[in-house]
């Protein structure tokens, strides 16, 4: 198991400001993110989502519920599938739900990812985030560098969206 822990914020010219920090660039890609509903417990319920991300490859990813606190931490569980995970999904009844498409710049400082994402329907966010819930400091303190700490949330791209 392993955990996800991170903020986003709205953020105009992203890429720009996180590189003034002194972060080092890592890649560029698009990703198309494709949700499931569960077949027996509603997922915004349970506060868990599972998906395929498609980007050169493709990752299956199941989020589980949100920890208590002001970043967003929780269990996160991924690895590469083919495609026959859809099928498998399918055939198992889950069914897709949403999608969100975006393009992400990905970026390293101090132990820290950061990724610039211009979100389809949403715009320009920056997204700082660990595996280590001992970088909670870091974190905030890049989204204050940023200038964007005040816009911080929690809430996740499907929840901004409104899906």
């Amino acid at each position: 198991m392993s955990l996800e822990v991170e903020a986003k914020a709205p953020c105009p010219d992203a890429s720009a400001k996180v590189k003034s920090l002194g972060a080092e660039y890592v890649k560029s890609e698009s990703q198309t993110d494709t949700y499931f509903r569960h077949p027996v417990r509603d997922f915004s319920e349970t506060d868990e989502a599972l998906r395929i991300r498609r980007t050169d490859d493709l990752v299956i990813t199941y989020k589980g519920p949100k920890h208590d606190s002001d970043l967003k931490v929780r269990e996160e569980i991924e690895f590469t599938v083919s495609e026959d995970a859809y099928t498998l999904l399918t055939r198992l009844g889950f069914e897709e739900a949403f999608t969100v498409k975006k393009k992400r710049e990905t970026y390293e400082l101090d132990g820290l990812t950061i990724c610039c994402d211009l979100v389809e329907g949403l715009g320009e966010y920056v997204e700082v985030e660990s595996a280590d819930p001992g970088d909670h400091d870091k974190i905030i303190a890049v989204l204050d560098k940023l200038g964007v700490k005040d816009q911080a949330t929690t809430m996740t791209y499907s929840q901004l969206l409104n899906l």
